[in-house]
């Protein structure tokens, strides 16, 4: 059987067709990707122009149409907080499914972040230890923490990185003043609501701290493809320089890429207040996150029966 999962956020739709017959974790076997350019499209209030929502259904359109001739299963298509939290949010989603032809559907922040969690403890091995998933995405910050194979505790923010590129950093570079606003407003909310949230084994799950990570762990003679881990103390020297920098020159950067070359910044300041609130000198980096959550959850679904997989649509997202 073979699962085809379309995964809109603010900067790219991603279709993967998934083989739920892998012996070890069901892999993607073919894939395609498309810029939505959500995040440049979403002014401060949160709506999507007209011009961002017809570039989103360009980018679902093409990898629907890409994937038209291998034959799947199913198609689960869903949206992460570009979608979800948008003020036009049900018009997005109603042109977007009609470009799919299949539903949108959303999660709730916590169960976003509870789906990533789940598919990180099967990454990291047995339950039982303590362990603690980081998770910096457009629009909200994610923090899951728990002993067993679903979190405990979660901690969902609007502090994504686009969100607050958007508020706090509007220009570009940001100036001195917008730089100590933002950081005024992380400082004054992220360490009390950290407060629930006990430590274990630190794992890394979103690509704007997998490419911090590649950034900081880069030398001047070799880049790190593929690091192991975010380390506090190398991004906390990267923070001042990227402020120096405007989105053009980030993302001629090693690890940085053109979608993320405006929104990396803030990134960087919120994965620095967050090590530094957990007392975390370093983040493990983890490849597995929301979408090999939600093939674990339907391959569950799919142990009972077929059409109880099929309406995992139904009961898992809103």
């Amino acid at each position: 059987m073979r699962l085809a999962m379309l995964d809109i956020g603010s900067a790219a739709a991603r279709l993967d067709i998934v083989d739920l017959a892998s012996p070890r974790m069901p892999r993607a076997t073919w894939s395609v990707k498309s810029r939505t350019r959500l995040a440049e499209h979403t002014l401060p209030d949160g709506r999507v122009t007209e011009e961002g929502i017809a570039d989103a259904e360009r980018a679902v359109r093409h990898c629907v149409s890409a994937a038209s001739d291998k034959p799947t299963e199913a198609l689960i298509a869903y949206g992460t907080s570009a979608v979800r939290d948008a003020s036009n949010g049900a018009r997005l989603r109603k042109r977007l499914g009609e470009a799919a032809g299949v539903r949108i559907g959303v999660l709730t922040p916590r169960d976003e972040a509870a789906v990533a969690y789940h598919a990180a403890r099967r990454w990291h091995g047995r339950s039982g230890r303590a362990m603690t998933t980081v998770d910096i995405g457009g629009g909200t910050v994610d923090v899951a923490t728990g002993t067993g194979t679903d979190p405990d505790v979660v901690v969902s923010l609007q502090h994504g990185a686009a969100r607050l590129t958007r508020q706090f950093l509007p220009d570009d570079p940001p100036t001195p003043a917008q730089l100590a606003d933002l950081r005024h407003e992380l400082h004054a909310t992220i360490p009390k609501a950290l407060r629930r949230v006990e430590g274990g084994h630190p794992l890394a799950l979103s690509k704007v701290l997998r490419q911090l990570a590649v950034l900081t762990e880069s030398s001047l003679d070799e880049v790190a493809r593929r690091p192991h881990r975010l380390r506090l103390k190398h991004l906390s020297r990267w923070v001042p320089r990227l402020a120096e920098l405007d989105h053009e020159e980030r993302a001629k950067l090693p690890g940085v890429s053109r979608s993320r070359g405006r929104r990396i910044l803030a990134g960087a300041i919120v994965a620095e207040v967050i090590m530094e609130s957990l007392e975390l000198p370093e983040l493990e980096i983890c490849p597995w996150g929301l979408r090999q959550g939600l093939v674990y959850r339907f391959l569950e679904a799919r142990t009972r029966t077929r059409a109880d997989a099929l309406d995992l649509v139904g009961t898992l997202f809103d």
